[in-house]
């Protein structure tokens, strides 16, 4: 079962009265997952250290019939069923190592490892990055099967672990805009427009206004062109700061430097059980703790 914004029913009713029992009130129990009851999973979700993306897959509910348990509301509590099995990779990937650029101010790698198509991907992005005159920081790519502690600002079925994403490195924007070489202007709906600044006399002068991790907005003008629309371009893909970033919460929440390849997948058909499977052996991948819950995560359902 998944549950999220949009979806209505028993199913949906069911969960609002067990997020009441456990103290996470969205107001009417009328079977429709709306603005409210996707805030009050957001919050139960932070409250137990999960990944707040508001959808309800088996992590949630096997981590709210716990909830729901030890407070005395067992007949609330959701049956869950067997987590079923992935398909099967038709092939498989190595890592690669690429480049990224240090710059003054910040504590970012001069390298880090992706799954061979998006390595080839990103070393093109690059190319035209460096050809305009900017750069790409980093804090790194590949996250081990063995980092998989529990977090609300990182996911158990990110796309690091399968080699298709890179973080750039936190300290090099949202700090002091006038500064730095990267600037994060918002673009609604959690989302943002990263604008890299450059000297080359070919990119417009424009007037940015600078998102900061005080949640402030700073005017900086320069030589800007769009990071954002270039990493595009290439297959990479944005995502949506953390809805408790933006009430105040933890810098970590801003994800204004995630960035994953998401040309080769496919929504509603691929899976992060797959897609993990190419990159490591199935062995390997059933010690991963999160394996049960994650394998048939669904790109564009409940991955992503």
């Amino acid at each position: 079962m998944i549950l999220k914004k949009g979806s209505k029913g028993k199913d949906v009713k069911e969960l609002q009265l067990a997020l009441r029992a456990v103290g996470f009130n969205s107001g009417a129990i009328d079977g429709d997952f709306g603005r409210a009851t996707a805030l009050q999973v957001e919050k139960f979700q932070e409250s137990e250290d999960i990944h707040s993306d508001g959808i309800v897959g088996r992590e949630t509910l096997r981590i709210l019939n716990e909830k729901l348990e030890a407070t005395g509301n067992a007949s609330l509590k959701f049956e869950i069923g067997d987590a079923g099995s992935c398909a099967e990779p038709d092939c498989q990937y190595e890592w690669v190592r690429v480049d990224a650029d240090q710059v003054e101010g910040s504590r970012g790698y001069n390298r880090f490892y992706l799954r061979e198509d998006a390595a080839e991907a990103y070393n093109a992005f690059r190319k035209e990055v460096l050809a305009l005159g900017g750069v790409i920081t980093s804090a790194g790519a590949r996250r081990r099967l063995s980092s998989s502690k529990r977090s609300k600002s990182r996911s158990t079925k990110s796309m690091h672990y399968t080699g298709l994403a890179f973080d750039m490195a936190l300290d090099s924007g949202m700090e002091s805009p006038k500064k730095e070489r990267l600037v994060i202007e918002e673009a609604g709906h959690r989302r943002w427009n990263v604008w890299c600044k450059t000297d080359n006399p070919q990119v417009a002068e424009r007037t940015i206004n600078a998102f900061t991790y005080n949640c402030t907005r700073v005017p900086v003008t320069g030589r800007y062109f769009s990071f954002t629309d270039l990493a595009k371009k290439h297959g990479f893909e944005s995502i949506p700061a953390r809805s408790w970033f933006l009430r105040g919460g933890k810098y970590t929440g801003a994800e204004w430097w995630h960035f994953q390849y998401e040309r080769p997948l496919i929504k509603g058909t691929s899976q992060f059980g797959t897609e993990l499977l190419r990159m490591y052996s199935r062995a390997e991948c059933e010690e991963f703790v999160h394996w049960d819950n994650v394998k048939c995560c669904t790109f564009g359902v409940d991955w992503f």
